[in-house]
């Protein structure tokens, strides 16, 4: 019987909007592709999650592949936490859940700054979750098998029991290595619907 269900943040929970904060700094539509191949679609930013090498260290690394773009980039970086907005389904999926007795956790990939910066403020649905688990504050990301195994270890949570929803497939099969059943978000309607099935609800 499923009593767990575990969501990542970004893109399932919340809305990622850094092409409107790249916009709203001055970038022009060519110069956004520029910074988010370096700042956003990168290895950099894998490291912010990981949350190992010093966080300013990175972003330096990322500015000094942009000559000629350096203060959009750190305009950006500084702007960063305008990039977060929870879904208008967010707060009450997850309530609804909560209300009809189901563990809510969260299990994100996401740099330690931003978290500090827009969790408490942005995530509408904060106060129904039951455990957080952040990448860059356990110096471990999806989809290694460890994080998962942090998670259940963590909170104390069975496989079988647990249910994880994420729109990356790769962290999806992470979850379903160790024995989670894995739940590939595309949208809400969808995915809540399959989520209903799988838990009888």
């Amino acid at each position: 019987m499923v009593k767990n269900i575990v969501f990542d943040v970004g893109m399932v929970l919340v809305d990622f909007k850094w092409r409107q904060v790249m916009a709203g700094v001055g970038c022009t539509e060519e110069e956004i592709e520029i910074i988010a191949a370096v700042m956003v679609n990168s290895p950099f930013w894998n490291e912010l999650d990981r949350g190992v090498m010093d966080e300013e260290d990175v972003i330096s690394q990322m500015i000094d592949k942009l000559p000629g773009l350096e203060d959009k980039a750190r305009a950006f970086w500084e702007n960063i936490h305008l990039t977060i907005e929870s879904f208008p389904y967010s707060k009450d999926w997850v309530k609804g859940l909560k209300d009809d007795g189901y563990n809510a956790y969260l299990l994100t990939n996401y740099p330690r700054s931003l978290w500090r910066n827009t969790a408490e403020q942005y995530f509408t649905f904060l106060p129904y979750v039951d455990g957080v688990l952040v990448s860059s504050h356990e110096k471990m990301t999806k989809p290694d098998k460890e994080i998962y195994e942090r998670l259940l270890e963590k909170f104390d949570l069975k496989a079988e029991e647990t249910v994880f929803i994420d729109d990356r497939l790769a962290n999806v099969e992470g979850a379903e290595s160790v024995g989670i059943k894995g739940i590939h978000f595309t949208n809400f309607e969808e995915v809540s619907a399959k989520l209903n099935e799988i838990i009888g609800r």
